[in-house]
């Protein structure tokens, strides 16, 4: 089989990688931007399967999250270097209503721990006094480096990159398979009024890092996030959710005006922080906020839908479309 992936971010590379595990395989991936040069490159990696503002297991998110752990280790034996931190997250409880659910979700999983303020003052000097839940298993992933090294072990399996746009399907008309795992720019190959899309533009900034103060041990959140780069200079916080947007670009004022206030009212220190550098991206979700996979033309399928949780669904997704591709043309 001749199989083109249009893509080269989690849900393009995954699906590379599942295919190369069968026989008689050419796989070619393309994206006008590059290897995670799209939103999925720029994601804030925090990874663990308790997203969403009531710290729930999220659907799915148990397999979910035992698929990306396997591909998360494929990316480091390739690239042969860890592209994760695997210290847990703290999730301060701002509201009453976040503590009740935090409370609830700290009494139901195992690797859910309840925080008092006290223990969260311990744990993170400069943080508010607050009480919160700290998840034991949560990751977080460095993007750039994992889908790095996932490409590295797709090209050791023979797979073969082209930095092109792809502006009609037509011109990959040579190929068994088409894979659509575009983002967001999979929408121009889509029947809205079929598959209800919404579009959500996502900025986050880049801050530096006082020299005097110490770097977070793990990634902090509440209403918003907080993680440290991998070399602690500098932390990314975000994010805005912006459903009505007029450009892709980023518009650092605002961006500035919605995350800062939402990040000092757990970590105060960051009003003080010099902005490095803004980023954009553009985020694709299903109405019912689960990824989806499905056949749009005869040899054509589109793997889409990852909203925020690209991390925890994209290889469960992209290995569950493999499979369903493959039975689809079996004789």
């Amino acid at each position: 089989m001749r199989i083109a992936i249009i893509g080269a971010g989690f849900s393009g590379l995954a699906a590379a990688w599942y295919f190369l595990q069968r026989e008689h395989v050419e796989v070619t991936i393309l994206d006008k931007r590059g290897i995670g040069g799209g939103a999925s490159g720029i994601a804030a990696g925090l990874f663990h399967p308790y997203a969403g503002a009531h710290a729930k297991l999220n659907r799915w998110g148990k397999e979910g999250w035992e698929e990306s752990c396997q591909l998360i280790q494929v990316a480091e034996e390739a690239l042969g270097a860890s592209v994760a931190t695997r210290k847990g997250l703290l999730r301060l409880a701002l509201t009453e209503l976040q503590l009740s659910d935090f409370t609830l979700s700290a009494a139901r999983y195992p690797e859910v721990q309840f925080f008092s303020e006290p223990q969260c003052q311990q744990q993170v000097p400069g943080v508010v006094a607050k009480a919160g839940i700290f998840i034991q298993t949560a990751m977080a992933v460095y993007p750039d480096r994992y889908l790095w090294g996932l490409w590295i072990a797709c090209q050791k399996k023979g797979a073969t990159f082209l930095q092109q746009e792809v502006k009609d399907l037509e011109e990959l008309s040579h190929f068994d398979c088409v894979v659509l795992a575009m983002g967001s720019d999979v929408v121009q190959m889509l029947d809205l009024k079929r598959d209800p899309m919404s579009l959500v533009k996502g900025q986050l900034l880049e801050l530096e890092w006082p020299r005097g103060l110490a770097p977070l041990p793990f990634p902090l959140s509440s209403q918003a996030y907080l993680t440290m780069s991998p070399d602690s200079k500098t932390c990314l916080v975000g994010s805005t959710f912006e459903k009505k947007f007029k450009s892709l670009e980023v518009d650092l004022e605002a961006a500035i005006q919605e995350i800062i206030p939402k990040a000092a009212a757990f970590f105060p220190p960051v009003k003080e922080m010099r902005i490095v550098k803004g980023y954009a991206g553009v985020r694709i979700a299903s109405k019912d906020h689960l990824p989806f996979y499905k056949r749009i033309e005869a040899n054509t399928w589109v793997l889409t839908g990852m909203g925020s949780k690209g991390l925890l669904y994209h290889a469960l997704y992209a290995k569950q479309l493999v499979s369903s591709i493959y039975e689809e043309f079996q004789p």
